[in-house]
């Protein structure tokens, strides 16, 4: 089997959030730097230190992942550093339910791979992504790993 990739949300737009934060902060960098202002200079490093630590946490969710018999590579963007990790194949998955919005009536949707959560997704379209990317970690293993949890988290 050759490597497939399921795209959970687009990594492309992850990266473009990424890099405009990434941007800001080396130009208010720079700009603190020429202007020889030192207090401006730690804060935007103290910024720069809580954008990584934000983007490699946990509130950041992968959005794509490769399928291959080499193992599973989750991607979660450029600047998740220590998040970007390749896990065996042959680890467990599931499809967990989240209810979103202000009354907790949108029905959202999450893939989880050992410790490491997918970005919420809403939608059929998008939850067939997430039942497609189950069944090739399925059928690379030729077992069930997995399963869909109806039950909501945050219930």
């Amino acid at each position: 089997m050759e490597a497939q990739t399921f795209f959970i949300r687009s990594v492309m737009v992850q990266n473009v959030i990424m890099g405009i934060i990434a941007t800001i902060i080396v130009v208010l960098l720079l700009h603190s730097m020429w202007k020889h202002k030192m207090n401006h200079i730690i804060a935007v490093a103290m910024w720069g230190v809580i954008t990584l630590w934000f983007f490699n946490g946990p509130f950041w969710g992968f959005s794509a992942v490769t399928v291959s018999p080499e193992g599973l590579k989750v991607h979660y963007g450029f600047l998740s550093i220590y998040r970007n990790t390749t896990l065996p194949v042959d680890t467990h998955w599931k499809i967990r339910k989240y209810l979103g919005g202000i009354r907790k009536l949108k029905n959202l949707y999450f893939f989880e791979l050992a410790n490491h959560q997918s970005l919420k997704i809403r939608g059929k379209d998008k939850r067939e992504v997430l039942e497609a990317l189950g069944a090739a970690i399925d059928r690379i293993n030729g077992r069930p790993m997995g399963r869909v949890v109806e039950r909501p988290v945050n219930m």
